[in-house]
């Protein structure tokens, strides 16, 4: 093999319980995550040299605003863990998740290049490996490492894949908006969060039972940064109220209550739960409305392909 692709899917969390902040600084969680069909993908190449690159389907370079890559860190993660690691090599990374909007879109593309790595220079890493590897580099990267619908516990790092619900009558309307974020979002989101916020893991545990009767519903998610992120971010709070405005629209016309949206991850991405047919006219009336909006379905972990 000279080359491997692999698809980043964007990570979405259904439920995030906040349990309470832990002795070592970090918050426990208890949450139900699913990869959706919007996905980054990543080529990587047997090269002389080593190089780190991103770019749009148009082939434009796109800045990841960062100077600690999580590519790059996921790279030295590696070498530190497995024997014949190659020094060089090119990857690629085409971006499609909105950077920094609460989709885990770096996290997935750390995920795709320890799994990328694994299979073009047969490490012979096991799924346990890559995982340990993952928890080193992100909370998130290993419930992306997992992929599809998977319950991640302590800080992220406890995994628990679950069975693909098959939730093909259930599709997601997911709005980015474009409006200011702290450079630090996340710590600022976990700061900003006091006691009263923090809840039990009953949301997950909900979430998990209807799953394993094979559906989804939006009623059933939740997220504790919904509590807080109106003021920690500026604008969301509008933005929320022209999404849900098209969201109610779209949900009346077909006899349905109304959604409410919620944060994805950390923010600002936001989004709602509806069946297939009533996602998709509401995806069209919100861009009718000037809004932005995808309607993504529930997607399993992707494979490792070789690369054309």
């Amino acid at each position: 093999m000279g080359a491997v692709r692999v698809a980043a899917p964007a990570k979405l969390n259904l439920t995030l319980a906040v349990l309470g902040r832990r002795e070592d600084g970090f918050h426990e969680i208890d949450s139900v995550a699913a990869s959706i069909g919007l996905a980054d993908e990543l080529t990587l190449t047997d090269a002389a040299a080593r190089s780190i690159e991103y770019a749009d389907d148009g082939g434009r370079p796109v800045s990841i605003q960062t100077d600690d890559d999580i590519v790059a860190r996921a790279w030295r993660a590696l070498a530190d863990s497995a024997e014949g690691m190659p020094a060089t090599g090119a990857v690629r990374v085409v971006k499609r998740i909105p950077i920094a909007a609460g989709l885990g879109g770096g996290s997935s593309d750390a995920a795709a290049f320890l799994r990328a790595a694994n299979a073009l220079w047969q490490l012979g890493l096991c799924n346990d490996d890559l995982m340990r590897i993952g928890a080193t580099i992100g909370s998130d990267v290993p419930v992306c490492l997992t992929g599809g619908f998977a319950r991640m516990r302590g800080r992220g790092e406890r995994i628990e894949a679950l069975a693909d619900a098959g939730c093909d009558d259930a599709a997601v309307v997911l709005h980015a908006p474009e409006i200011p974020v702290p450079a630090d979002k996340t710590a600022v989101m976990y700061r900003a969060l006091r006691p009263p916020h923090f809840t039990a893991s009953e949301a997950s545990e909900r979430l998990v039972e209807r799953l394993a009767r094979r559906e989804v519903r939006h009623e059933s998610c939740m997220n504790a940064f919904d509590q807080v992120a109106d003021e920690v971010m500026t604008g969301l709070r509008t933005a929320r109220r022209r999404f849900a405005a098209g969201l109610a629209r779209a949900a009346i016309e077909r006899g349905m209550p109304a959604p409410t949206p919620l944060l994805a991850g950390a923010g600002p991405s936001l989004f709602a739960i509806l069946p297939a047919g009533a996602a998709d006219a509401a995806g069209a009336l919100l861009a009718e409305r000037g809004v932005s909006a995808r309607v993504c379905r529930f997607v399993p972990r992707p494979q490792v392909e070789i690369a054309d």
